[in-house]
């Protein structure tokens, strides 16, 4: 399963950073097209070389899901202290260790809860729990896509074979919604013949 990244500038980085990160899905476009409330979850970087590409960016709209990459010093850089900000020129693999360190500790939110490494939070009234590997990577993926089926989740998060009769996906979701239930969350995982959802 490939995270994804997307990746914001008015450059054509698309070799460059497919030689780098064969292990995400990269989705390339340019600053004009920053959505700045989609998919709170997923991870950004916006590569900016000049004032004016600069000035194509609402800085206050940013969370902290951007990484900036930038020519310039933070100085002409309107940002909030939440967003992570590396000035170039840099090394390659202090610029790849830092990218996949950024994406591994994204915080993920979807309405009330917010999940930090393995906490899940209820952002109303700050109950939480742990959620071990496997019901994080589920929860996880489920939140970035709202919906998926039972067998890509157990062929691609744990690793088990679609032809293979276990209960083992079963049992993550019920600990899961347990869970859930204990924060206090509307949140609610549903099944639908053979595809799960997550909705309110």
């Amino acid at each position: 399963m490939k995270s994804t990244l997307k990746i914001y500038s008015n450059e054509n980085l698309n070799k460059f950073l497919k030689t780098f990160f064969k292990e995400f899905e990269l989705i390339f476009m340019n600053l004009k097209s920053i959505d700045y409330d989609a998919h709170k979850s997923q991870a950004k970087i916006i590569f900016i070389n000049n004032i004016e590409e600069a000035k194509l960016i609402n800085f206050k709209k940013l969370d902290n899901n951007f990484l900036i990459i930038s020519k310039l010093k933070n100085d002409y850089l309107n940002t909030n202290q939440n967003i992570k900000v590396i000035s170039s020129p840099i090394s390659i693999n202090y610029f790849k260790n830092t990218i996949v360190n950024f994406i591994q500790n994204l915080t993920i939110q979807f309405h009330d809860i917010s999940i930090d490494n393995e906490k899940l939070i209820n952002l109303n009234n700050n109950y939480f729990c742990y959620l071990t590997k496997a019901e994080l990577e589920i929860l996880s993926y489920l939140i970035k896509e709202r919906e998926t089926t039972k067998d890509f989740i157990k062929e691609n998060i744990l690793k088990i074979k679609s032809n293979i009769e276990t209960n083992s996906l079963e049992s993550h979701l019920t600990r899961i919604r347990k869970k859930m239930n204990k924060i206090k969350t509307n949140i609610k995982i549903k099944t639908k013949n053979e595809k799960l959802l997550i909705t309110i």
